[in-house]
């Protein structure tokens, strides 16, 4: 019988029991069995190796065989970034940066935790550092903050005085804007929000008009099955369906006019539905990939 036990996370041990035999009792500490039932084998999980709870449903020999496909694995995984790696470096000397940015970039794939891939990655991407149209990226600015630490301060010890000072200036920009497109958009809600109203009151009087004619004009068609004088009946049949044919198109026109009406009232809360706004917007999501680029991934957690 094997007792698998993990000892501070990094070792797996493997107690084999003989069958019938309890090796261990806390309540009799001073009976020393007459021999011993059972033996231990240890084996400690690699460096940066967590803990795999399917690593423990494995046999002694399994486990073994694994961890050693494992290990022989991230070798290989090593190598092949260092060879990427080396060969996006002389990309880079030779001035090819869409070259090297997709071996280096291929290199981080292979080992998302490698510095000098890191480094060479957004060297390559800023075309050693001149410009900073990469950090305008969405999915750029997010690898960024998720990048080692190492890359990180390299990083930005190029850059972070550069895009601080773009920071600032849109941050200036922003602010005068944001009062402005907040007091436009306020403006004009109450008008829209009326049109609506309009409307729609409009709309629903002809919905219930057009419902009462068609009533009428059913129950006026039923006297002539229990009248001998169908003129008045017929009369009024046709009455009430003239009326409701000018109501059903009353209501076509106030809907395509509340359509409209709330259209209009959806794009006042849309920062892109005037120029002013649209600006604001742009602005707006240049700030949120500095603050992710400048500060990094704890800030944009705290932001959402």
């Amino acid at each position: 019988m094997e007792e698998r036990l993990i000892d501070n996370e990094r070792e797996i041990r493997i107690k084999r029991k003989r069958e019938g035999v309890d090796v261990e009792d806390a309540l009799t500490d001073d009976e020393t069995p007459e021999e011993t039932p059972e033996e231990e084998l240890v084996l400690e999980l690699p460096e940066g190796e967590e803990y795999d709870e399917d690593l423990v449903g494995l046999t002694p020999s399994q486990l073994k065989e694994e961890l050693e496909r494992r290990e022989k694995a991230r070798k290989e995984a090593e190598e092949q970034c260092r060879v990427l790696t080396a060969e996006g470096e002389e990309k880079l000397a030779a001035g090819e940066y869409a070259e090297a940015e997709a071996l280096f970039l291929q290199a981080t794939l292979y080992d998302p935790e490698s510095v000098p891939a890191g480094k060479g990655l957004w060297q390559s991407r800023t075309e050693n550092f001149q410009k900073d149209e990469a950090f305008y990226n969405d999915d750029n600015a997010t690898d960024f903050a998720k990048a080692p630490k190492e890359v990180r301060e390299f990083v930005l010890e190029k850059v972070s005085a550069r895009l601080s000072a773009e920071r600032e200036q849109a941050r200036s920009e922003a602010e005068p804007l944001r009062e402005s497109v907040s007091q436009k958009q306020e403006e004009r809600r109450a008008p829209f929000l009326a049109n609506r109203k309009y409307y729609l009151i409009r709309f629903c009087v002809c919905v219930l008009a057009s419902m009462l004619m068609i009533v009428g004009a059913a129950v006026s068609a039923s006297f002539l099955y229990s009248t001998k004088n169908s003129v008045v009946p017929i009369a009024l049949a046709a009455s009430f369906g003239v009326l409701a044919l000018v109501a059903l198109a009353c209501v076509a026109v106030f809907a395509r006019k509340l359509l409209v009406a709330h259209r209009l009232c959806r794009a006042n809360e849309k920062l892109s539905a005037t120029e002013e706004g649209a600006r604001l917007q742009e602005i707006e999501e240049r700030l949120r990939l500095l603050d992710l680029v400048l500060d990094g991934e704890e800030e944009e957690e705290q932001t959402e």
